[in-house]
């Protein structure tokens, strides 16, 4: 008994749990950062304190990172404490979502969130006490509600991170058989700031600072620098106030699979407790695609054009007769016509890139692109709603044009113009008419 009630107090002190490979994951502190490369992963990590003290402080965690997109990502975090005779077990979910600053979501410039909510349950393992006949032991079992808050700020290679670890007070081993939860945040708090150098094409050094404050114990900074080489092999070290230094080795493995070890040298606090601390971290990644922040089309503006023809039109050069090219119906990465570049500037022609040479008559053209992919995308969706579009090229004007068919007189086009203009999906208030004369 006398044992139990020793190592309540450190198992009390050990509720926000202490983890090396903070920089391999860091979930584990900051429920904000789940699944920060954008793969879905399994994250195991294996802790023992003091290696040689019986009875020392033994962690084993296990999680699952799934992201949904770019901007939000879902995770399950379970783990097993155990200090002398007490033991711990902890399951969580945990939700982030990331909030992208400017209008490119390729640059990294973000803000992310992380709310976790979870249950825990510690009891006294009775197969290590020396009278598990006592009565006041049969009861010693306490449940707790547990929740996390975090949130971080990326720009480039600079991460800034601050995360509530523990939402809820708890007890640890009561008369009662749930706690009843109370907000208590404030008081535990972990704050994380780093920065990748990139030395090099092969070679770079981040650099990371850490500071816990502790409703039990003294508030603790940490100083931790990793190398990475060829993103293939990593080594580092740390300090950690009032504990000692640490050193760190691992590697990647087919860019699925990363192993880490950390060994805790600890001298400032061995006396009587063992010789150091191992920590051995695996994560291996799940699938292969790659959740990938999209880059939006640039808007592309519309040219100056005359919309109409005057009654007395001057008389247009002949469209002269253009190689037959074949495009493929659905365009990803459509290519310009070669032909285009042949054409002399002060002959316009217009070129369709379905392969057809335009004929003369009247098209009510209702967009131009400077991007022939963007044109026909914006064909594609009009064909999609009924609409019988088509793109075509001017060399002169450098314009894909989109436009609906041949009309026979510029009245029906002038007429089929104006009924576009009234429509407002798509937009088309700028629509004009095109003549092209024998």
């Amino acid at each position: 008994m006398i044992l139990a009630q020793a190592f309540s107090i450190h198992v009390l002190a050990q509720q926000n749990l202490v983890y090396n490979h903070y920089f391999l994951n860091p979930y584990l502190f900051n429920p904000s950062f789940i699944a920060p490369n954008g793969y879905s992963e399994m994250n195991l990590n294996f802790r023992k304190q003091w290696a040689s003290f019986e009875g020392a402080p033994t962690t084993l965690t296990a999680n699952l990172q799934i992201p949904v997109n770019h901007k939000m990502a879902y995770a399950f975090n379970v783990y097993n404490d155990r200090a002398g005779v007490l033991q711990t077990n902890t399951g969580a979910a945990s939700f982030a979502y990331q909030v992208y600053l400017g209008r490119s979501t390729e640059a990294n410039h973000k803000i992310g969130f992380g709310l976790s909510f979870g249950y825990s349950m510690t009891q006294i393992d009775l197969s290590k006490v020396d009278d598990p006949s006592d009565p006041s032991l049969f009861n010693a079992k306490t449940s707790n509600l547990v929740g996390q808050f975090g949130m971080n700020y990326q720009f480039k290679d600079l991460k800034i991170g601050f995360a509530l670890p523990s939402l809820f007070a708890s007890e640890l081993v009561s008369q009662d058989a749930f706690n009843t939860p109370g907000f208590d945040a404030l008081k535990n708090t972990f704050t994380s700031i780093s920065y990748n150098f990139k030395l090099s094409n092969r070679l770079a050094f981040e650099p990371y600072f850490l500071y816990r404050t502790n409703e039990i114990k003294e508030n603790q900074f940490e100083a931790l620098g990793i190398i990475r080489i060829d993103n293939l092999l990593w080594v580092g070290g740390s300090y950690r106030q009032d504990y000692g230094p640490a050193a760190f080795i691992g590697f990647t493995l087919m860019e699925k699979l990363r192993v880490g070890y950390a060994y805790e040298f600890a001298p400032e606090i061995v006396d009587g407790l063992g010789r150091g601390s191992h920590e051995l971290h695996l994560s291996l990644r799940i699938g292969k695609k790659d959740v990938k922040r999209p880059t939006p089309a640039q808007p592309e503006p519309a040219p100056q054009i005359v919309a109409e023809q005057p009654e007395e039109k001057p008389k247009e050069q002949p469209i002269q007769p253009v190689e037959e090219v074949k495009i493929e119906p659905v365009v990803a990465q459509p290519e310009i016509v070669e032909e285009v570049a042949e054409v002399k500037p002060e002959q316009e022609k217009i070129v369709t890139l379905s392969g057809r040479g335009l004929k003369p008559g009247n098209y009510v053209v209702v967009g131009a692109f400077r991007s022939n992919q963007n044109a026909l995308v914006f064909m594609n969706n009009l064909k999609k709603e009924g609409h019988l579009a088509t793109v075509s090229y001017s060399p002169t004007k450098e314009y894909y044009y989109v436009h609906m068919g041949n009309i026979a007189t510029v009245e029906e086009a002038a007429k089929l113009r104006d009924e576009y203009r009234k429509e407002n999906k798509f937009n088309f208030r700028d629509t004009w008419v095109l003549t092209v004369e024998e």
